[in-house]
């Protein structure tokens, strides 16, 4: 009897054991999440990605996230990205080897040839220290969510890994800001492994800058990322063509002029506009001659002879 009790408490021990290691096993084979940059079957224009005010990457050894940006846009094909930066820098170094004769004939590199930005992307960093009460700084001040002492990473000493980002994406013609789209992750969201196997096929290692070795810059990568994702679900009422959408620029008299009534030399005048005036085109045109209101409102048809557009 002893020897069946002895032999029944092992089994029960046995089958205890075998039923925890399984569920551990399950656990540990539990598909760890990733990070996905969204896609768009549409491209929206032209963008610009400005490097952040406050050099807040600096505090964590990171490198600027000007390109960790530049490669999430890159990869979503929402915006065909302009150079505002070291490309730009190097253009009009081009441009004056031309001015001054250098370069050879037919290098086609002028005036006129450069993309407008219809957008830009203003990347920042939100800062919340719970330490300090939890109050949050927003804006353009640089920092991490959590701040308790607790494993080493990167000469910052943190117990909880969280991030929260911001995007803002503003009209480059109106000045208005269309999204301001918010992004948060934190260290238990992923499984940290070495080697940045969350970042499936967004290939965060090209950007360098600690983004993808260190857990903090996983953290603020994966934050970025969800605020683009969620960025790019508000895109959906937004032009296809940003140009076309704008306001037409106001445009100058070179010259005093007449304003009339129709578009006709014959018709009524309506005023008589000084040099310098600005008209504001309603873009209703009929030969040379442009429909336009000036500053009080009058409207009325102008030859185009004696318009440029306002710098």
């Amino acid at each position: 009897m002893r020897v069946l009790f002895h032999s029944a408490v092992c089994f029960v021990i046995c089958v205890v054991m075998l039923a925890v290691g399984g569920e551990a096993e399950a656990k540990k084979k539990k598909p760890a999440k990733t990070v996905e940059i969204p896609k768009c079957v549409q491209n929206l224009g032209a963008v610009a990605v400005q490097e952040p005010q406050n050099q807040w990457w600096y505090r964590y050894n990171l490198g600027n996230p000007e390109a960790l940006i530049k490669l999430i846009v890159q990869r979503s094909g929402c915006f065909m990205l302009v150079d505002r930066g070291r490309g730009l820098e190097m253009r009009q170094t081009e441009r004056a080897l031309g001015d001054s004769d250098e370069l050879q004939r037919g290098s086609n590199l002028g005036k006129g040839q450069l993309k407008a930005a219809d957008y830009f992307i203003i990347p920042d960093i939100v800062a919340q220290d719970e330490d300090a009460g939890g109050s949050a700084v927003g804006g353009a001040v640089g920092g991490l969510i959590g701040g308790r002492v607790g494993g080493l990473l990167g000469g910052v000493k943190t117990k909880r890994l969280e991030a929260h980002t911001l995007l803002t994406l503003t009209n480059t013609r109106t000045g208005v800001q269309e999204i301001i789209a918010e992004g948060t992750a934190s260290q238990k969201d992923f499984s940290f492994g070495a080697g940045g196997g969350i970042f499936a096929g967004v290939g965060v290692g090209l950007v360098g800058g600690g983004y993808e070795d260190t857990e903090i810059g996983k953290v603020i990568t994966a934050a970025y990322v969800d605020a683009y994702t969620e960025m790019v679900t508000q895109l959906g009422g937004m032009s296809a063509n940003a140009a076309a959408s704008a306001p037409i620029p106001a445009h100058e008299m070179v010259e005093k002029a007449r304003m009339y009534q129709g578009p006709s030399e014959e018709a009524g005048v309506v005023r008589m506009l000084r040099a310098g005036a600005l008209v504001y085109p309603t873009g209703q045109k009929e030969d040379i001659f442009w429909e336009v209101e000036d500053k009080n409102g009058n409207r009325g048809w102008v030859s185009s002879e004696y318009l440029e557009q306002a710098k």
